[in-house]
């Protein structure tokens, strides 16, 4: 049984996993697009929108340029987990987007 004055290690493996399964996520391929992977679309949206310090409608931009639902879904949020927490809310997820 852990000691109450030992530290816990809980919070480092839950932060260890999260950015093992961040890395996997951003290393997927992207449907529909041969060798482009989630962190390429997500490099495009943050250079469409200034680093991501600009105001850009996502789902609408990767709608654009013919991602599927899926991929938007993803990407979307993706940046709304590396937003601080009282950053401002941002788009709320593809509206129309195609299957």
């Amino acid at each position: 049984m852990q000691s109450s004055m030992e530290p816990r290690m809980d919070g480092d493996d839950l932060s260890r996993q999260r950015r093992k399964r961040e890395a996997r996520l951003l290393d997927g391929e992207v449907p529909d697009f041969s060798g482009l992977t989630v962190a390429d679309v997500v490099a495009d949206v943050l250079a469409a929108s200034d680093g991501g310090h600009a105001a850009l409608d996502v789902p609408s931009y990767l709608l654009e340029r013919g991602h599927t639902r899926t991929t938007i879904t993803t990407v979307v949020d993706y940046l709304q987990r590396q937003r601080p927490a009282d950053a401002a809310a941002g788009p709320s997820g593809p509206a129309e987007c195609r299957d």
